[in-house]
């Protein structure tokens, strides 16, 4: 990478880890899925400039959260990185050899997004956090397993179908994609 773009990597990695500050709940019974607007702008930086300036600005995002932590702990940072990655590299590969309409590429980097943080959240938050099986945690707040993963999924889907929605409209609104397809004509 140029130095401009690890100095944009950079900037956007600290700016996101910033958004991560702005989050709330969004789905009364999993409250523990909390929506922030971070990773609209790794989503930014993956349009504008590629999958490597958008995967290293998830990594600096996911560094400096491990400073702030919050509820999830260490495990959350390592989902969140996981999810964010999947939705990335899906978003990425859809947009450059699939090339379908942008938010049909967000509808399903949205969608398969949120069947990997159901595993995630399956097989390794639930138990870890709760010390239960999955299946039981579940059945104690009073929904079934095929609940629990429309909830995840819908969640996902939200997050990250706004989260594009908020990268698509930035990058209408400034000139990164003309600034990046010049340096690729390079």
């Amino acid at each position: 990478m140029h130095g401009r773009r690890v100095a944009i990597v950079g900037i956007f990695g600290a700016l996101s880890f910033l958004l991560t500050f702005i989050e709330f709940p969004i789905i009364p019974l999993l409250p523990f899925l909390k929506f922030d607007p971070s990773d609209s702008l790794i989503i930014l930086v993956t349009m504008g400039y590629g999958f490597l300036p958008g995967f290293f600005t998830l990594i600096i995002k996911s560094f400096l959260f491990i400073f702030r932590a919050g509820d999830g702990g260490l495990i959350g940072i390592l989902m969140n990185f996981i999810a964010g990655t999947a939705f990335i590299t899906t978003l990425y590969l859809l947009k450059n050899f699939v090339k379908l309409n942008n938010w049909i590429n967000y509808v399903i980097s949205s969608l398969l997004t949120g069947v990997v943080a159901y595993g995630l959240n399956y097989f390794i938050a639930i138990p870890v956090y709760t010390n239960q099986p999955t299946s039981q945690f579940v059945s104690n707040i009073g929904i079934s397993l095929q609940v629990f993963f429309l909830l995840v999924l819908l969640f996902n889907f939200i997050k990250f179908f706004v989260d594009s929605s908020i990268s698509h409209f930035l990058l209408k609104k400034t000139k990164i994609t003309s600034f990046a397809q010049a340096k690729r004509e390079e």
